[in-house]
């Protein structure tokens, strides 16, 4: 860990060829990293349609670790848009205002920590998964940030696990938002139907059950062993 003086505004992630760099952008906007989808590095197979995009919010106080986690979801297939911060104040504030699709968050950090920046995310928004990007990190302290809702963890002296476990998270979290849908769906048939409104209660019910067959289609591919 370094001992540089906090920054007022958050990093942001650039593309350099052949390697990812952080760099003190001119504005507090994030900028968007844009790869085509290619054979993932780690299984040798397409990670994900192209297309897919996801926005990273990285904690991170070397800009070494956070160029390296953006490397390898890039080699993996997936197009980012990835803000980092070293600070407290600057993940609260673009925990609210990026609004990440997932988090990766160093353990420890000059005034921070991992453990911290989990109860604050789990206080804002506990839906959002929260992945320990750690160097040091023993057995008893990864069981219980997983109970304290933690999503996974990985060792950063073993990162090439680091963008399964991001696509797995990711296609959770989307799986779980398809079945929130399904139950909005659910309590408006239910409310037509109740209504006398027969017909659409009838449509609402036929989207539910193609939504339906789509989640367990899913659901089932991602169970079966690749």
């Amino acid at each position: 860990m370094n001992s540089e003086p906090q920054r007022d505004q958050p990093e942001t992630a650039l593309l350099d060829t052949p390697l990812l760099e952080v760099a003190q952008p001119e504005t507090a906007q994030p900028e968007t990293i844009t790869v085509p989808a290619q054979a993932n590095a780690v299984t040798g197979a397409q990670a994900d349609p192209p297309g897919r995009h996801a926005r990273i919010l990285i904690l991170e106080d070397e800009a070494w670790d956070a160029a390296l986690a953006q490397r390898l979801l890039v080699g993996a297939g997936l197009e980012l848009t990835a803000v980092v911060v070293d600070t407290k104040a600057l993940f609260i504030e673009q925990l609210a205002a990026f609004q990440p699709e997932v988090i990766l968050s160093d353990y420890h950090l000059p005034g921070f920590s991992g453990r911290e920046a989990l109860k604050i995310a789990q206080e804002m928004n506990p839906d959002i998964p929260f992945i320990i990007w750690s160097g040091v990190l023993g057995d008893e302290a990864a069981v219980e940030l997983i109970k304290q809702g933690a999503t996974d963890y990985v060792l950063k002296d073993r990162p090439a696990r680091l963008p399964t476990v991001i696509l797995r998270a990711l296609a959770e979290s989307e799986r779980r938002a398809r079945l929130a849908q399904l139950e909005d769906q659910l309590m408006q048939a239910q409310r037509l139907a109740s209504l006398g409104q027969l017909a659409a209660a009838e449509e609402a019910m036929t989207h539910v059950r193609r939504l339906l067959s789509t989640a367990r289609g899913e659901a089932t591919a991602a169970e079966s062993p690749s």
